[in-house]
């Protein structure tokens, strides 16, 4: 998005901003790794402007997006609207757009370094909401050049249950019996609701689940809302080298059934083309042949929680609480 125009908006670049989308939707696409590397490039044309992360700005189905704000504008310029910024091309648009310059991209390292900006940032979220497949992804390529990442290499895929590492071929590898952050829970029952969709019925003993809603000192007592992680199993894949793929869900049961071990997810089946995890979940959730309808198979699937607070179109997007799972 966004006009090649920059007409007269340089003159003003002292007083306009980049405000930088970091709601739920934006931070998961790479929306810190976008705000650090325009951060980089408005240095790098020796621009003034502000870059700010912000809220929600309503363009959820086309992120990681920004938008640049002029002070005294009555109302936003629809040429100041910047959406799917994905490559380090889309960004320098948006510096270009704010500063009337374009930076410069074939200079010694640049794009190099900005890719690896992108990259950490990328990672570090990934870290953040415990997604240990998207965190690893392309990191062991990374770390065969660059040895100061292979300490961080070696935690992660601690953390994900792959003390030993991954197989070169990614297959044949089985669900670790232990993931951090993560729960075991078995998939009990399948409920069709509509042609697209059913309730998963899913249940737990398991007591690293925790609680989706963190009590105490520094957490909030009634987070606005929750999600849960799951793992599907679906083996090797294009998000990572690890056997499964992460999803986020927002459950149709309370915290509380998920503290007593019970968590109901309504689920939108993809059948044209067949989306990973919902191919996975339709082939274990087949009843066996001397079943009846409505049975399940035994499924285990690993699962967290986290709650996290809303944020408005002007705040800075809420920090995650995560919970321990």
């Amino acid at each position: 998005g966004g006009s090649d125009s920059v007409v007269g908006l340089s003159r003003r670049c002292r007083m306009a901003e980049i405000h930088v989308c970091h709601a739920g939707t934006c931070r998961a696409r790479g929306a810190e790794a976008v705000l650090a590397e325009i951060e980089e490039l408005v240095s790098e044309v020796g621009g003034r402007c502000k870059v700010r992360q912000s809220g929600c700005l309503g363009y959820c189905n086309e992120a990681p997006n920004a938008i640049i704000l002029e002070r005294g504008a009555r109302r936003l310029d629809p040429n100041n609207v910047f959406t799917r910024i994905r490559t380090l091309d889309a960004s320098a648009k948006v510096v270009e757009r704010a500063t009337g310059k374009r930076p410069p991209l074939e200079g010694a390292g640049t794009s190099e370094r900005l890719a690896s900006l992108r990259a950490a940032r990328a990672r570090q979220h990934a870290i953040s909401v415990s997604k240990w497949n998207a965190a690893l992804h392309g990191l062991a390529e990374q770390a065969a050049v660059k040895p100061a990442l292979r300490s961080e290499l070696s935690t992660l895929l601690r953390k994900a249950g792959f003390p030993e590492g991954v197989r070169a071929d990614r297959t044949g590898q089985a669900m670790p019996s232990a993931i951090a952050n993560y729960s075991q829970w078995s998939l009990e029952s399948v409920t069709p609701v509509t042609r697209h969709s059913a309730l998963f019925a899913f249940s737990s003993s398991d007591l690293k689940r925790g609680t989706p809603h963190p009590r105490g000192r520094g957490r909030m007592a009634e987070p606005v809302t929750w999600h849960t992680t799951l793992l599907a199993e679906v083996g090797p894949n294009a998000e990572g080298p690890l056997p499964w793929v992460e999803r986020d869900y927002t459950p149709v049961s309370t915290a509380h059934e998920w503290e007593q071990g019970r968590c109901d997810i309504l689920i939108k089946v993809y059948l044209d083309p067949p989306g990973l995890a919902t191919r996975w979940l339709h082939s274990v959730s087949a009843p066996p042949p001397a079943a009846g309808a409505g049975a399940a198979g035994s499924a285990v699937a690993a699962c967290s929680a986290a709650a996290s607070a809303t944020a408005s179109a002007a705040a800075s997007a809420a920090a995650s609480a995560a919970a321990s799972a």
